[in-house]
């Protein structure tokens, strides 16, 4: 069953409740908290601390998960951005008071140790903060946490600020896997509170890439709720929070997980396409062209079989439909044939005009790629009326970040008109090909020309 981001609002408080105990159920912290023994009236004091807060921390925002099928809320991450803070009262970390069942000095010791640690890595520069980051764990391993985590780096891209959280033995791999990198430990003796010895913990961090300078953090107004409708798409948080801003042409970036989302991905594709020449002439109308249920069909085997590509859509915050999509390839294999397009063409195909322009490409691509991994977009499409919005750009600059992390280089096939913003971005021109579209039934005399690019990698790999 596919998931989902969400908005959580505070209706969702008595799930988060049940949650928040179910994660850290057997958690060396639950042993020092209150000795794994969660009571009725601890329980009531957690979800009371919820709803008391909610909507109060301007800096909050809070992201979950949800089971498409179901509606079941099945994850949640608690997210705080700090601005440039001024003085020393930022240092000061509060005492709160506990209730009956928690080992109060436990507590407020084990608050104090991960703060300090925190503060004094960070400092008072503006960063965001990974509080939490949970699932219930009969979802485990369904691709929540990666979601909520790819949300969080989405914000601090467009940002421009780093990312620090603090991950048990458990979660550690899931960070590294999106490049934060260890920048300290935190180890705590618990032998005075409880029968646990020490409880440890790595601070990781996550710098952006490439480094820029940060931007200006909105914040939540006091009292507001999240201001994110839970039956649209996750938006970008920090841009939506500041009031009079126009949302219209917002898109929140993810890849491509639920099936169904293949058959939106065939439509956007189809009306990008529908003047475009060579496509026409590609699959000739009355000729048994693919139809989009098919298109979608063939994106959906695509991705379920070859393991080298990865689809990435742009969903518009106002309507909550994909309005742009980006597909690509990472080809690690040396071994492998890179092979981005069908092998199999539909019939009534232009067959002779595949080759002559695709197939010339193809050749081309491999002559100057041999022996290396790299990055290849083999599809950016946008419908009409979002073109010139800045969503194909954001599509590639979370496709950049990717192959720039790895150090690789980068191809494209563009058309004349897009050569100007691939330009602007890094690419250059290293050959391309020039089709006569009367030699293969279509227009005499009107030359389709594609210009291959490459685009050397930013920074440094991530190791």
């Amino acid at each position: 069953m596919p998931v989902e981001l969400c908005a959580i609002h505070k209706s969702d408080v008595p799930v988060l409740t049940e949650m928040m105990f179910a994660a850290y159920k057997d958690d060396n912290i639950s042993h020092l908290m209150y000795n794994n023994n969660a009571t009725p009236s601890i329980k009531a004091f957690v979800q009371q601390e919820y709803e008391k807060s909610w909507g109060q921390r301007p800096e909050e925002r809070r992201i979950g998960v949800r089971d498409t099928e179901t509606g079941e809320l099945i994850a949640s991450s608690q997210w705080f951005f700090f601005p440039q803070r001024e003085g020393d009262d930022w240092k000061i970390v509060p005492v709160r008071e506990w209730p009956d069942g928690y080992n109060k000095d436990g507590c407020n010791h084990l608050q104090a140790v991960h703060t300090a640690k925190r503060h004094e890595i960070m400092g008072p520069k503006p960063y965001i903060f990974l509080s939490t980051c949970i699932t219930f764990p009969t979802h485990q391993r369904r691709g929540a946490g990666a979601l909520m985590v790819q949300w969080g780096i989405e914000q601090a891209r467009a940002l421009n600020l780093p990312i620090f959280l603090t991950a048990s033995p458990k979660g550690f791999p899931l960070y590294r896997k999106f490049n934060f990198e260890v920048v300290g430990h935190c180890w705590i003796d618990l032998s005075s509170f409880t029968t646990e010895t020490h409880d440890s913990v790595a601070m990781l961090l996550r710098e952006p890439f490439p480094s820029q300078p940060p931007k200006p953090i909105p914040m939540l107004k006091p009292d507001e709720d999240m201001p994110i409708d839970a039956a649209a798409p996750i938006p970008a948080a920090p841009q939506l929070a500041v009031a009079g801003i126009d949302t219209k042409y917002d898109v929140v970036l993810a890849p491509v997980t639920d099936p169904a989302d293949f058959d939106r991905l065939a439509e956007v594709e189809d009306l990008a396409f529908a003047h475009d020449k060579l496509i026409q002439l590609l699959f000739p109308a009355g000729h048994g062209g693919p139809t989009l249920t098919e298109r979608g069909d063939s994106h959906r085997k695509s991705q379920k079989e070859d393991l080298s590509n990865y689809y990435v859509k742009a969903t518009s915050v106002a309507t909550g439909e994909i309005v742009a999509w980006l597909k690509y390839h990472l080809f690690e294999d040396l071994e492998r044939e890179h092979i981005p397009y069908p092998k199999e063409l539909p019939p009534g195909a232009n067959v002779p005009l595949m080759e002559a322009g695709f197939g010339t490409l193809k050749a081309l691509r491999e002559g100057k790629m041999a022996g290396k991994q790299y990055g290849f977009v083999l599809i950016l499409v946008t419908v009409p009326e979002w073109h010139r919005r800045g969503v194909g750009r954001k599509l590639l600059q979370r496709y950049m970040d990717v192959v720039d992390e790895k150090g690789w280089e980068s191809w494209i096939d563009a058309s004349p008109a897009g050569m100007g913003l691939y330009q602007k971005l890094g690419w250059e021109q290293v050959g391309g090909v020039t089709v006569d579209l009367g030699q293969y039934g279509g227009e005499k005399g009107y030359m389709e020309t594609t210009v291959s690019m490459v685009r050397k990698p930013k920074g440094v790999a991530t190791v």
